[in-house]
């Protein structure tokens, strides 16, 4: 169990990444970004972006203000 927990750990870390450097590619609009454009350019689950985001494990660039969720949740992110 302890070798799972470690590896889903690391998948986090590894994703979280992914997410940050996303940031620097994807459109941002008034200081908005959208997930879908996150989801493009990464292929992450919109789900498990949602999660990441909301967890505060990834670090949003200061000229973002938000991320806009659209459909799939409502939710400003600063």
């Amino acid at each position: 169990m302890a070798e799972l927990e470690e590896e889903w750990a690391r998948l986090r870390e590894s994703y979280c990444r992914a997410l940050e450097k996303a940031f620097e590619r994807v459109p941002v609009r008034n200081g908005v970004v959208s997930v879908q454009d996150l989801w493009l350019e990464t292929a992450i689950p919109v789900d498990l972006i949602v999660e990441l985001l909301e967890s505060d494990g990834v670090k949003i660039p200061p000229h973002i203000e938000r991320v806009d969720f659209g459909r799939s949740r409502r939710k400003d992110r600063k």
